[in-house]
């Protein structure tokens, strides 16, 4: 069995022998400051490049039209009056960031109460912050996607939605403007991805049986999408 002697090594690794990396790191300190940096580029990079490549008036009237097309003109004006580039591309970028630190730590939250029936579990809080880390590089998958769709596009009048092409609101003809865009928007491969890493993880740092491992990683995500959907439709 291969050692992984570094962090940077154990990110390539999380995708070709994950119980490696999970065995590993669990021996390691501040190793998760790695996939951090990486994870918050992946989503910072396209955000950022979107905003400085398309189009802005066309931006602007693609979105009026979409969520106030019934506003009557002087309203809509005073709409495209508040609408400033730089404050609509900093303030995505700081929900993002904010976003995703809320994120994994509601996740490290519920993993770590959720495995602490476990007597050989010592892993607390922090370490299970640092692990959800590791579980979210696969959105590398999303970030190369949009990063190449933004790259090659024939033209600068491109939705937001249209830059995640892997994403199931792409498949459906969704944009940032439908209620439903939240939800299918974070249907995409690397999603999947990070379901399998979490049931990996938790396999390799408990004793859990499968069942359980698997109880543990898909219970919060379907109560999530459950009550999602049914917000939705009611």
């Amino acid at each position: 069995m291969d050692a992984i002697t570094n962090p940077f090594q154990a990110c390539i690794k999380i995708f070709l022998k994950p119980s490696l990396v999970f065995d590993t790191i669990n021996q390691k300190d501040n190793w998760s400051w790695i996939p951090f940096l990486f994870s918050m580029a992946f989503v910072f990079i396209p955000v950022f490049w979107y905003f400085n490549f398309v189009d802005f008036d066309w931006y602007v009237d693609f979105v009026i039209n979409a969520s106030a097309g019934d506003l009557s003109p002087a309203e809509q004006d005073n709409m495209r009056a508040l609408m400033n580039q730089s404050v609509l591309m900093y303030g995505s970028l700081t929900f993002i960031v904010i976003y995703q630190l809320g994120i994994n730590a509601l996740l490290a939250i519920y993993l770590h109460l959720a495995t602490k029936s476990d007597e050989n579990n010592l892993n607390g809080f922090t370490d299970w912050y640092g692990f959800t880390w590791w579980v979210t590089l696969p959105s590398v998958i999303s970030f190369i996607a949009s990063v190449l769709v933004i790259a090659f596009a024939a033209s600068n009048q491109i939705s937001l939605a249209a830059v995640n092409p892997l994403a199931l609101s792409y498949w459906l003809g969704l944009d940032d403007t439908s209620d439903w865009f939240g939800i299918t928007n974070m249907v995409r491969p690397d999603f999947f991805l990070s379901l399998y890493l979490i049931a990996v993880g938790v396999s390799r740092w408990t004793s859990f049986e499968s069942k359980k491992v698997y109880a543990v990683t898909l219970t919060p995500f379907a109560i999530i999408f459950t009550l999602w959907t049914l917000l939705l439709i009611f």
